[in-house]
């Protein structure tokens, strides 16, 4: 299964906060890390105190054999302008980031993994949200 990885997803599961999260990162599934998520997760590291240690899990993370990294594309944004009218319409706002996060998804038909019920709100995006409090 070809499974996009969110901000929330890895950060927890860098934690070890989950038991069922940490079931999807296997080597069998083929695992989709944005730019934007990775950009996000250096943000955080460079406010934090274990700067170097999450840089060090992060790049094992990112040099495993089923690990890809992506991009944004002219496609990518057509999804975006979509997403954003269909949130806005709702009246369900959700962070620019999620929105772009979603978007790659979507142009890419890609299953995202995250802690984060923002997610729910963009119609037809394929989600594995996992409740970190039944662990």
């Amino acid at each position: 299964m070809n499974i996009l990885i969110d901000t929330s997803a890895f950060s927890d599961y860098g934690r070890g906060n989950s038991k069922e999260l940490e079931a999807w990162f296997k080597a069998e599934h083929q695992l989709v890390m944005p730019l934007i998520v990775i950009g996000e997760l250096r943000a955080g590291f460079a406010s934090g105190n274990r700067h170097s240690e999450n840089e060090k899990l992060l790049q094992r993370f990112l040099d495993a054999p089923n690990v890809i990294t992506v991009g944004l594309s002219d496609k990518t944004t057509h999804e975006l302008a979509g997403i954003y009218l269909q949130l806005r319409k709702a009246g369900t706002p959700i962070g620019v980031n999620d929105m772009w996060i979603a978007s790659i998804a979507k142009e890419l038909d890609l299953t995202v993994l995250t802690t984060d019920s923002d997610f729910s709100y963009v119609k037809g995006l394929k989600l594995i949200v996992i409740d970190k409090s039944k662990d």
